[in-house]
């Protein structure tokens, strides 16, 4: 019996397989596809208004600048994102492409209105991925935030991405919250979502034109500010700066941020010793006091001093010892106007407190589970802890400020 050779076997075996596979028989030419790197959505009498902003091409590619705007955005009147996002075709020319996807904005009436029909198309398509930020337009629509040009970063949408990230991570009252994130917390068991306000600061009207990035004072910018607290998929109120920090701190989501103690006997009014918190670990338990649900928060936190404008003895313990109460004070307080406004206002459960409770004591969440918006708004208690610990003093031991002469 004759035998094949090796190399005769792999051929054949190649040929086989070669037959199985599909080819590119879904791929799309780049000139084809409108690269949508943003969406907005807002709220129309009967149905919905789509925005999208697109990448200029040309723009990009240039080598060297141009007068031109990097990006297009478009607007539609639809009955949902899918249909707004074909039937924009008749303006753009060509496909909308959403995975480089990294904003969507949507408006604060839309929002109020609930966002569960809106994030069903974002969370089904196939081709939109998961990883950029969710955000609601506040106090201006989301045609509107999607209009502004920016500066240091060409493409908006970036512009947009990059400062949330980077305040979440070094400033604190900022959140960034991307889709997956999203639709864990409204799925989850006793724990409600929140999502960062974006503002349109300036004349809105100007927005869009290349002479509001033409100068050094720009006429017209973006701002995050403010939490947006929801109750189910609706928007129901706003936490201010503080607030928002102080449920970053509950939820373990301060990697950074800037605490301003004012100076003891300050001669001038704005005399203060900045603290630069560096870390912290949260720790959230769950119990049953008096028969009543507890939740105990215990934050514990790592510090430098990063700025002193008053003549105080870093080398003194007592002084640090002070820095480090006062610190502490400032974290606490800041929780307990947080956990106030959503508990007694708002009686969202935005912390996730019945989530610790659905962990740690499993049949007695199943036991609350059906009344908890209740029970955590009229008869959960919370005890709020913080410990601050100041490492380091920065390059300086002592203020300067001592040896000057007066």
């Amino acid at each position: 019996m004759q035998r094949w050779p090796v190399t005769m076997k792999a051929f054949l075996m190649l040929c086989i397989c070669s037959l199985l596979l599909s080819g590119c028989w879904s791929s799309r030419e780049l000139n084809e596809l409108a690269i949508t790197v943003a969406v907005g959505i807002d709220k129309a009498e009967d149905g919905i208004i789509v925005t999208v902003q697109l990448i200029n091409p040309g723009d990009i590619q240039a080598k060297t600048p141009t007068n031109g705007p990097s990006v297009t955005t478009f607007s539609i009147k639809a009955s949902s994102v899918m249909e707004g996002l074909r039937k924009i075709t008749t303006k753009s020319p060509r496909k909308i492409y959403l995975s480089h996807l990294r904003m969507l904005v949507i408006s604060e009436s839309m929002a109020e209105e609930g966002i569960a029909e809106v994030l069903d198309f974002f969370a089904r398509d196939h081709e939109v991925r998961t990883d950029y930020f969710v955000v609601v337009a506040k106090n201006t629509k989301a045609s509107s935030v999607l209009n502004v040009l920016t500066t240091i970063e060409k493409i908006p949408a970036n512009h947009m991405f990059a400062s949330l990230d980077v305040s979440q991570r070094i400033w604190a009252p900022t959140r960034g919250v991307k889709l997956n994130e999203l639709i864990s917390n409204l799925t989850s068991e006793g724990k409600q979502a929140v999502l960062s306000g974006v503002l349109v600061k300036g004349d809105v009207k100007k927005a869009g034109d290349m002479s509001s990035i033409s100068r050094t004072n720009l006429s017209t910018l973006l701002n995050f500010k403010g939490l947006g607290v929801f109750q189910n998929d609706k928007l129901i109120g706003w936490f201010n700066e503080d607030e928002s920090k102080g449920y970053n701190y509950i939820t373990g989501n301060v990697k950074s941020t800037l605490i301003v103690i004012p100076c003891e006997g300050k001669e001038k009014q704005h005399d203060i010793i900045g603290v630069e918190m560096l870390r912290t670990n949260v720790k959230v338990t769950a119990s049953m006091k008096n028969h009543k649900p507890h939740i105990h928060v215990d934050l514990k936190g790592e510090a430098n001093v990063a700025d002193v404008e008053c003549q105080v003895n870093l080398q003194d313990p007592a002084v640090i010892n002070m820095l480090e109460r006062k610190t502490a004070a400032d974290v606490k307080e800041k929780m307990n106007d947080a956990v106030e406004k959503a508990q007694k206002d708002y009686k969202s459960d935005i912390f996730g407190f019945g989530e610790t409770f659905y962990r740690q004591d499993v049949k007695r969440w199943y036991k609350m589970k059906r009344d908890w918006n209740r029970i955590y708004a009229e008869d959960l208690t919370v005890d709020l802890d913080a410990k601050v610990q100041i490492r380091r003093l920065g390059t300086l031991n002592n203020s300067y400020m001592k040896q000057m002469k007066h």
